[in-house]
């Protein structure tokens, strides 16, 4: 069976001749092949603007190249007098369309292969060292008569093809095979990955490694793109984002970009297991031009690195004013030392909400030229702000950039985290609905692990929902770890999440620890919030669930 990118249910397709064609395609071809569905670009024209491009599927099979198909559901006919292609609606009006569909897609292949010939140093061999042809898909119709000059049969995939269609996408690469070529290896897949994603779309690292977020990472909404163009133009701004908007997501894209461009770029976040993923995922990138670490991890190495005195262990226990106000400090002294070598042209900040007021004056020490800045980009979100400081964003950075859409919760789960807050809940177009969060009620933490242990028994055993381990968290104070079980039933249980994302148990953390990650399923123990900040908090842990959500309140939290 093919892999289908991004990885979606190919039923929750909308066009009823593109799903048809994503079923027949992942179901006949191979596991080798790699089929992308609604493959869309933006590529510079001659007059140095930006065309915007899609093509229905791209085919990426190694024994063979690359097939570009472009899918026309309903009923379409050529007109041979006038030269153009129409289509018959439904009540017999003819349309005429703007633009042969063998020409289009034949258009679109060649920009995306020229993109491939530019960015592939492999490529400079003055040909691509494998097959590559177009093919046009009629899921709904039977084609008869004559085809117009500059097509082929074999490039006609019509209703009766498609019944057969790992034999007729076979055809339409032995029509278009120029020469006799080796299948593709590792290097020349790998090397056509890299060349079309970097430009077309976000992260291909990230969907490699983290199969779970293919579908936000490829499907970005009007809102991220128009922000794509935004950061493109500016050098310095602020993005406010609610709560799974995909602000993390696209500070990485951002991150990655400046950092390939030979920018050396700082990516700093609040939250230190925040920071290990995305080193774990961005490793790659993380060689030369791009660091990534939270604030108090970055002042720690250039503190030990400039021989300054970070914390003396004689002094006792360190108070919240030592992180706030005293590690900022001795940061600008580390970088007053430094040299040029050890400062960044670019910086990206993710949960800027968290950062204090001193650490934004920090901030400047860290530019190679602060009065010139090359990049600078803060992601944040007030109503994540748990840690309930009030600093402001630095002033220079402009009016924010608003990113009010949800991309990572089920409809059911984002309008539930909103409601919370009394927000309205925005979610992308065709986002499934997802089931309603489950609130259960306990009399105490020990009842509540044991309500928490059947569940994630129920989501995790095989003959079940057959959920890995790394998919599953589960959010409880750190207080009540003494009420906690070594294991959740039959499934082992892990307070480390580099265990946990090697699926070795499922995830024990408090929700403060948790923020900026994610899990498929999660289970929150926790007081019935009333307060305002309260509130707040349970929004912000509650948002994390990207499809299944229990909360498991604990009416005597206090004994």
């Amino acid at each position: 069976m093919a892999r289908l990118i991004p990885k979606i249910n190919p039923d929750e397709i909308e066009n009823s001749g593109e799903r048809m064609l994503a079923k027949s395609l992942i179901s006949q071809l191979g596991a080798e092949v790699e089929v992308y569905h609604s493959f869309r670009w933006l590529a510079e024209n001659e007059r140095g603007t930006l065309d915007e491009g899609e093509c229905d599927f791209v085919i990426l099979d190694p024994a063979n190249g690359m097939l570009f198909i472009e899918v026309k559901g309903g009923t379409l006919r050529y007109n041979k007098g006038q030269d153009s292609w129409e289509r018959i609606l439904s009540d017999g009006r003819i349309r005429k369309l703007s633009k042969s569909p063998f020409d289009q897609c034949s258009r679109n292949m060649f920009k995306l292969l020229d993109r491939i010939e530019k960015e592939r140093p492999f490529i400079g061999r003055g040909k691509l060292p494998f097959t590559f042809g177009y093919a046009v898909a009629f899921p709904h119709s039977r084609y008869e008569g004559t085809l117009p000059m500059g097509t082929h049969r074999d490039l006609v995939l019509d209703d009766s093809k498609c019944e057969d269609l790992k034999r007729s996408i076979q055809a339409v690469y032995d029509r278009w095979r120029k020469f006799p070529h080796p299948p593709m290896g590792t290097p020349e897949m790998d090397g056509v990955r890299t060349a079309l994603f970097p430009k077309f779309g976000i992260l291909p690292v990230l969907w490699r490694q983290v199969e779970d977020q293919e579908e936000r990472l490829r499907r970005l909404t009007d809102m991220q793109r128009q922000l794509l163009d935004f950061m493109a133009r500016r050098k310095l701004a602020a993005i406010c984002g609610v709560a799974g908007s995909g602000k993390t997501i696209l500070a990485m894209a951002k991150a990655q970009e400046l950092a390939r461009s030979g920018m050396r770029t700082l990516f700093l976040c609040f939250n230190k297991p925040l920071k290990d993923w995305i080193k774990k995922v961005m490793q790659e990138d993380a060689d030369d031009n791009l660091v990534v670490n939270n604030y108090h991890g970055l002042a720690l190495l250039l503190c030990k690195k400039a021989q300054v005195e970070f914390w003396n262990d004689e002094e006792g226990e360190t108070p919240a004013s030592f992180w706030e106000e005293d590690v900022p400090d001795r940061m600008m002294n580390a970088l007053g030392v430094l040299g040029d070598e050890d400062k960044f042209d670019a910086i990206i900040v993710d949960e800027g909400q968290d950062f204090r007021e001193l650490w934004w004056t920090s901030m400047d020490s860290l530019f190679r030229d602060p009065e010139n800045k090359g990049c600078y980009f803060v992601f944040y979100d007030p109503k994540q702000n748990v840690f309930a400081t009030s600093a402001s964003l630095p002033s220079e950075l402009g009016e924010p950039f608003d990113l009010p859409v949800n991309c990572r919760n089920t409809v059911k789960i984002a309008e539930h985290c909103a409601g919370l807050i009394g927000i309205e809940s925005s979610v992308r177009d065709g986002a499934p609905a997802g089931d309603s969060p489950e609130i259960l009620k306990s009399a105490d933490f020990k009842e509540a692990f044991r309500l928490a242990a059947k569940k994630v028994n129920e989501w995790c055993q095989a003959g079940k929902g057959g959920l890995k381990s790394s998919q599953v968290a589960v959010l409880a104070p750190s207080s009540q770890k003494d009420d906690c079980p070594e294991k959740f039933g039959s499934v082992p249980m892990t307070t480390k999440f580099d265990e946990w994302r090697k699926d070795e148990g499922v995830l024990l953390s408090s929700a403060k620890r948790f923020k900026g990650l994610e899990a498929d399923a999660v289970v929150i123990l926790c007081a019935p919030p009333e307060e305002d900040d309260e509130l707040m908090e349970q929004y912000v842990a509650r948002s994390r669930a990207k499809h299944v959500l229990v909360v498991i309140e604990v009416e005597n939290a206090g004994d």
